[in-house]
């Protein structure tokens, strides 16, 4: 899988990670405590407005302080590739409406999203769907165009 050092990056943006977990975990998530993960893959959408490289090269990093909630559950998985967009503003709200509208489930409410009014950045797919769902959509889809529609008032 590609890597956070092999690619070129926006200043600045909204990234999806891909993560596997290969078998149904409890993982303690800061405040939000001990969680029930079952085994599949995971989808957290985040934002970097500034130092975005150095932002996905953190998540990449086995060596780190747990600051965010993403952090724990990176502790246990494989993070196996990243997605870049040069969305400003409500971008990962954007990018999880997609995924739950493709049939994305939350697991852990509240994961990833203090400051918003989503329910989750965290989303899950079973084996079975989840990889091909999320590439499909991000290679098929004109994102770019969408998301302008999206923060129009």
């Amino acid at each position: 899988m590609e890597k956070s050092s092999e690619k070129e990056y926006p200043e600045g943006g909204v990234y999806l990670l891909k993560i596997k977990l290969a078998q149904k975990s409890k993982i303690k998530v800061g405040a939000l405590g001990e969680k029930l993960f079952p085994a599949g893959y995971y989808f957290y959408a985040g934002t970097a407005q500034r130092n975005f490289e150095s932002r996905l090269k953190r998540h990449y990093s086995q060596q780190k302080k747990m600051h965010w909630h993403i952090d724990y559950l990176l502790k246990k998985a494989e993070l196996e590739a990243d997605y870049a967009f040069e969305f400003k503003k409500q971008g990962e709200c954007f990018l999880t409406e997609i995924l739950n509208a493709a049939g994305a489930k939350t697991i852990v409410s509240s994961f990833g999203a203090s400051d918003c009014s989503c329910n989750s950045h965290l989303l899950y797919f079973d084996f079975k769907k989840g990889a091909k769902i999320v590439e499909k959509i991000i290679k098929n889809r004109d994102l770019k165009s969408e998301f302008s529609n999206y923060i129009k008032d």
